[in-house]
């Protein structure tokens, strides 16, 4: 059934929010007394050069320096990151297959370990270390650890403009190394983490954590399903779990928006005019007017409204073909021969993020470098794509590498992990109606949301774009870099995650925050919960609709305009 039009039994939600939730605050009590004591800081039990020397299986280890507290740059960045503990940095490479070779660093604390491991994930094609994701962790105490994804992306040269093709031409003829880049490459990291950690400390970790967006949601997601016993707990936000589908998507959408004549800036003024227009149709139907729409699923605004009357200020309005091309951008992309749904649709309200990417400027250049590398063709433009034909050659060429759809996440429950996603409804790079498609499959083959619901959930966060960006709904819940409001367990994922995994208290609601002038220093503005999946934050009739605590996580069934 199309998540778009499906309405939830009462009966049905009124059981998964008694197993979820009792009310709107807390967490569950433990479900068992398995947690291990909280860890005191921990220091280095050998000192960092002696790490040159460790043999690693199926890896060398290139160089490892001991780096002072307080600011750092890496080397090839321009970059400094502060207020630092002093760290090991250990650089090496892992060569589990011929033809690949995966860059991997780690930053372990030497004095002030937390005893635990943190790794971060990656974004777009890969080929780059997110220093700016491991810093954050290593300032909280973590070992932590970035791959570069089993390769470099060509570095730019002065003067001249970015190569169009450096998101592809890593990959074509190397197909080792679209499988680092697709899976291999995460699971390497934390191998080789484990490893020397053991030998910097003289102990293993306590935990081991993942925490990523977009690939790096990716790279945790499909790390559940492939190598579940890596991690005992993963943070995926906005997860490109399913790239290829994505990909495709996406090109579709910006050819109808460049046919549309939707394009540059009078194509931005198009696109915001659509969000304004969108958002003032349904911004109360989660009863609180607030500037954004709440669930964009239920929003059946029609774009149509917007043509041109005769003697209208063409300014305020738009084209029957510029409407036509909105509107079945929000529709799912359907295969022309077959008629089968190759992926959904966008989000209304959320031409923000198309806005972000520049779908109105260009066709994606994610989308081009993934059928670059499927087609083997390094010059591919998009001139000649053919949905049904090309569509199928992608899917033969890469799903499996790098779409993480495996409903089967038993083996990662049965090992013992949890799984915390986080899915910004205004996503245009990966569609969100994928999210809980994705949970609701992983439900029914488990038997029920009250099984599922111990090991897995799905929060979803209105009015943001990808990866929580350039949205007007709040977005910060400590993820990824963000710095959190307040480290306890309802304002930060990494908190609530350790909690989950260490002390058996699985999240009830997530507290997501906006700041006065997207600016942390200015102070809070808007505060909201964030309610695991099928739930949604449902105002109780009173109070300060800024204010989270006037908001419970319950079952919200609601009508489109």
């Amino acid at each position: 059934m199309n998540l778009q039009t499906r309405k939830f039994e009462i009966t049905v939600l009124a059981s998964i929010a008694a197993a979820l939730v009792t009310g709107c605050g807390g967490s569950d009590s433990p479900s068992s007394a398995t947690a291990k004591p909280a860890a005191a800081p921990y220091a280095a039990a050998v000192g960092c050069d002696s790490l040159k020397s460790l043999k690693l299986t199926g890896a060398t280890i290139v160089s490892a320096d001991t780096i002072p507290a307080g600011s750092f740059t890496p080397p090839g960045s321009t970059t400094a990151f502060d207020n630092l503990p002093e760290f090991c940095r250990v650089v090496a490479t892992a060569t589990p297959a011929t033809g690949s070779s995966i860059g991997i660093e780690l930053w372990l604390p030497s004095k002030s370990w937390n005893g635990r491991y943190q790794q971060v994930g990656t974004h777009g094609t890969g080929g780059v270390l997110y220093w700016s994701e491991m810093a954050p962790q290593l300032r909280r105490g973590f070992a932590t650890g970035a791959t570069d994804t089993g390769h470099t992306l060509p570095a730019p040269v002065s003067g001249q403009p970015l190569l169009a093709n450096r998101g592809s031409v890593w990959a074509i003829g190397f197909p080792e190394r679209v499988k680092d880049y697709g899976y291999r490459a995460v699971h390497e990291l934390v191998d080789k983490a484990k490893q020397t950690i053991l030998a910097y400390y003289g102990r293993k970790q306590d935990y081991a954590y993942f925490n990523g967006c977009s690939k790096g949601g990716q790279d945790g997601v499909k790390n559940a399903q492939v190598y579940p016993a890596d991690f005992n707990g993963i943070i995926a936000g906005g997860a490109a779990a399913q790239a290829t589908r994505a990909a495709t998507a996406q090109l579709v959408q910006d050819i109808r928006l460049r046919d549309a004549g939707i394009q540059g800036a009078a194509g931005t003024a198009i696109l915001q005019l659509a969000q304004k227009s969108a958002i003032e149709a349904c911004d109360a139907l989660d009863g609180v007017k607030d500037g954004y729409i709440a669930n964009p699923s239920r929003c059946k605004w029609d774009p149509a409204t917007l043509v041109c009357k005769p003697g209208q200020d063409p300014s305020t309005c738009i084209t029957a073909p510029q409407a036509a091309a909105l509107a079945a951008n929000y529709a799912p992309i359907v295969d022309p021969v077959t008629g089968q749904q190759v992926f959904h649709g966008l989000s209304r309200g959320g031409e923000h993020d198309q806005i972000r990417f520049g779908h109105q400027n260009n066709l994606s250049s994610y989308s081009l470098s993934l059928y670059q590398i499927a087609l083997e063709d390094p010059n591919w433009d998009g001139s000649t794509f053919d949905l049904h034909r090309d569509f199928a050659v992608l899917q033969a060429k890469l799903a499996d590498s790098i779409d993480a759809v495996d409903p089967n996440l038993s083996p990662f429950k049965t090992a013992g992990g949890k799984l915390l996603q986080l899915q910004t409804w205004d996503d245009s790079a990966f569609m969100p109606l994928w999210a809980p498609e994705y949970y609701d499959q992983v439900t029914a083959r488990l038997g029920g949301a009250e099984a599922t619901g111990e090991f897995y959930r799905l929060f979803m966060m209105p009015a943001q774009g990808h990866c929580a960006g350039n949205g007007v709904g709040p977005s910060n819940v400590g993820q990824e870099n963000f710095l959190a409001v307040s480290s306890d367990a309802d304002h930060d994922v990494v908190t609530a995650m350790q909690d989950w995994v260490e002390k058996g208290i699985a999240p009830r609601r997530l507290v997501a925050t906006r700041f006065k002038g997207a600016d942390i220093s200015s102070g809070i503005d808007l505060q909201r919960p964030l309610c695991p999946y099928p739930l949604e934050a449902v105002y109780k009739g009173s109070g300060d609709t800024t204010q989270a605590e006037n908001f419970t996580c319950s079952a919200a069934l609601g009508t489109g305009n």
